[in-house]
Parts: C-alpha cells; sequence; structure tokens
C-alpha cells in the first residue's frame, strides 16, 4: 500500500510539473509579447490631418445650425497680459479615432524566470486642453477620458483578466484632470518638446495625483502629444490581473498616451 501510495504521489508530481510545463510552452509561444515603451510623439500623418480637417467641418456645420437658431454661440474671451508664450486663449481638441492610450505590463508564469511585456490599447479617448500664455486655462477644465471597456491586447484570455480587475462593468472609463503643466515653451516646432504634466486621474473609483511626462511636436494647427506615467495596480485599489494562477503581472504597470489634437 505504501509502495502503492508513494507511486501515485510521484505520478501527481510529475504531472504537475507536466502542467506547468506545458502552461509555460503555450505562454512563451502564444501569450507572450515583447513590447516596449514609445519614446517620441508620433509623426502626424495624412490620416490624422484628413480626420482633422473632418472634425473642423463637422464642428463649423454644427455651430453654423445653432446660430441659425437664433442662439449665439459662446466668445472665448482673450486672456490679457500674455506673455510667456503664444497659447494665451487658445484650446485644442482631442481628434478621435487617431488618438490611443495603452498600457504596458510586464507578465511571467509561475516559477519561470522569463518575463515579457504585454501591450493593450484603445482608440476610446477624449477631452481637451486649454491654455494660458504660462500654462493651464483653470477656468475651463483641461481633461481627457479613456474608455477601458475597449482595451484590447492580442490575447482574449488576458482581456478578459484586465477588464475583471479593472471591473469595467461599475468603472468603464478613467479621467485624468490636469492642475498643473510646466515647461510651456514660446512655440512647439517639428520635435519634441518635453513637458510636464500634473493632475488627478480617477481610476477603479480612486482618485490619485500623477504626473505625465510629455512630448510635443507641432505640424500646423495640430499637435502630436505622447504622455507617459508610471504607477503601482495598489495605488488604486487594482488586484494584479492573472491567468489561471499560471501568468502573473509586476506591480507596476505603465501608461501611455499618443494624442492627436487640433486647435479648436
Amino acid at each position: 500500500m505504501k509502495f502503492l501510495f508513494g507511486g501515485m504521489v510521484g505520478r501527481l508530481a510529475v504531472a504537475a510539473v507536466a502542467l506547468v510545463v506545458a502552461l509555460g510552452a503555450g505562454w512563451y509561444f502564444f501569450i507572450r509579447e515583447e513590447n516596449s515603451a514609445q519614446d517620441s510623439a508620433a509623426d502626424i500623418t495624412d490620416d490624422v490631418k484628413q480626420a482633422a480637417q473632418t472634425a473642423t467641418q463637422a464642428t463649423g456645420t454644427q455651430a453654423a445650425g445653432t446660430q441659425a437658431t437664433g442662439t449665439t454661440a459662446a466668445q472665448t474671451p482673450a486672456t490679457s497680459g500674455a506673455s510667456g508664450s503664444t497659447y494665451a486663449g487658445k484650446s485644442y481638441r482631442i481628434i478621435e479615432g487617431q488618438s490611443e492610450a495603452w498600457y504596458l505590463a510586464p507578465e511571467k508564469i509561475a516559477r519561470l524566470p522569463t518575463s515579457s511585456t504585454a501591450k493593450g490599447v484603445t482608440k476610446g479617448v477624449t477631452g481637451q486642453f486649454h491654455l494660458t500664455a504660462n500654462g493651464l486655462d483653470t477656468s475651463k477644465p483641461t481633461s481627457f477620458t479613456v474608455d477601458l471597456t475597449t482595451l484590447t491586447s492580442d490575447e482574449s484570455r488576458r482581456d478578459t483578466r484586465t477588464q475583471s480587475a479593472l471591473e469595467t462593468s461599475k468603472y468603464p472609463t478613467t479621467t485624468f484632470t490636469a492642475t498643473k503643466i510646466s515647461g510651456l515653451p514660446a512655440e512647439f516646432t517639428a520635435t519634441d518638446t518635453v513637458l510636464q504634466l500634473t493632475g488627478t486621474m480617477d481610476l477603479h473609483g480612486v482618485k490619485k495625483e500623477i504626473t505625465w511626462e510629455l512630448k510635443v511636436k507641432r505640424d500646423g494647427n495640430i499637435l502630436s502629444v505622447l504622455g507617459t506615467t508610471e504607477f503601482k495596480y495598489s495605488d488604486f485599489g487594482i488586484q494584479k490581473p492573472d491567468i489561471a494562477g499560471m501568468v502573473t503581472v509586476e506591480e507596476n504597470v505603465t501608461l501611455q498616451v499618443q494624442l492627436f489634437v487640433q486647435e479648436s
């Protein structure tokens, strides 16, 4: 009996090891990703310019329709004493369908040293920026919102765990509201200008101050803005996602947004 019991334990142990190896092989070949952070603001392509033109035409049509009904369009007062930059009194609207947000999450299989970086992306990004000569126009909200329900990677099992961890059925979006911008230049150029944008991120029902590093370049009246920040899941009360307890993520996660914004 002891011999049989010992043999059974041994077979179970071997089966467990085989399962780990099989899951590891499956993760390595079918789930594993190699992604890295974007390091510069994206070029402003013809597609972006066309989307900006279409949005401008739609806005113009709406404004004309509003005025035709006898409603006077609101006038934005000019900011006096502008001397720090050329952005006094200007507002910028995110070009929808062209802008993106994504996470970069290091993940590994249990008991194996090999790791990789997963990436989930969404184009569901909306928002506006309002500037003065020396910073933000605090009379208007500068913010952007990301639709978390549309985050997708190249692996549906990962997406299911991510949606569950973020509880997107209860908290479908995250919104960042800016309170301070530093490093605003006299003018943006065709090469990256580095700025810092600080504010409050409302994620998973928790509000926390974070700072984004921004890299900004300009082409005509369109700005390309790459934003990067990092945080811990625990900062926002998020339970780290995993796949069947075998593939886990590290505590730190990187968020990036590639925004294309046009003067409005």
